[in-house]
């Protein structure tokens, strides 16, 4: 079962009409029906997520009809293997610049990367995000710029290992990084910046506040 015609009986077993689960949800009745119809085959995890609220049932069970829980190995897989990119694309310039660099594996560190020169401390952490067809409209990039920059402003405010006096957020997708420059942080104290990475080209900007 597709999960357009899982969502089709679900709305039906709790006889609610497309218009009505779309007002409920914030999806708009268009979006509904191409789930329905199964013109959109993968709606967005947010898209599911309002969905899976109005009609009150798991938010996993309409992730896993998309094919989500099923792909999450993957994505892990897929992940690590940009983070591997960001650090081979960034260390060697780091170098150059006489930066020493300290790879991190998660741990008590905040980031992917720590450089130290002389009294800096600077930590680097990469966000991946998949590259989205163009004609998806669901995505909210700005709701997720916002809030990765959020969750990792907010982590820096109380981290105290540590004297870190600049602080990067790397992502590799341009719509995020045009997004985040407008959410700079308004009280810490430190330098921080984002950076966009190519990792196809093996480029990077770095934007600094």
């Amino acid at each position: 079962m597709t999960v357009g015609e899982y969502l089709k009986q679900l709305r039906k077993e709790k006889s609610i009409s497309q218009r009505e689960l779309a007002e409920k949800s914030g999806i708009s009745n268009a979006e509904i029906s191409r789930i329905e119809t199964g013109e959109r085959q993968k709606p967005s995890p947010d898209v599911l997520r309002q969905l899976a609220s109005a009609l009150n049932v798991p938010y996993e069970s309409l992730m896993d009809k998309a094919g989500y829980i099923n792909e999450r190995s993957a994505f892990i897989a897929e992940n690590r293997e940009a983070e591997d990119k960001f650090i081979s694309i960034i260390t060697p310039e780091l170098i150059i610049k006489g930066w020493g660099i300290e790879p991190i594996r998660r741990g008590p560190a905040l980031g992917d990367i720590v450089a130290r020169k002389d009294n800096e401390e600077w930590h680097i952490d990469f966000k991946y995000f998949r590259t989205r067809d163009d004609d998806d409209k669901n995505f909210r990039e700005e709701l997720r710029a916002k809030d990765v920059a959020t969750r990792l402003y907010g982590r820096l405010a109380v981290y105290n290992k540590t004297p870190i006096t600049k602080f990067t957020i790397a992502v590799n997708d341009e719509k995020i990084f045009n997004y985040m420059i407008k959410y700079p942080p308004i009280h810490l104290s430190i330098k921080t910046s984002i950076m966009l990475v190519d990792l196809d080209e093996g480029k990077y900007t770095d934007y600094e506040f």
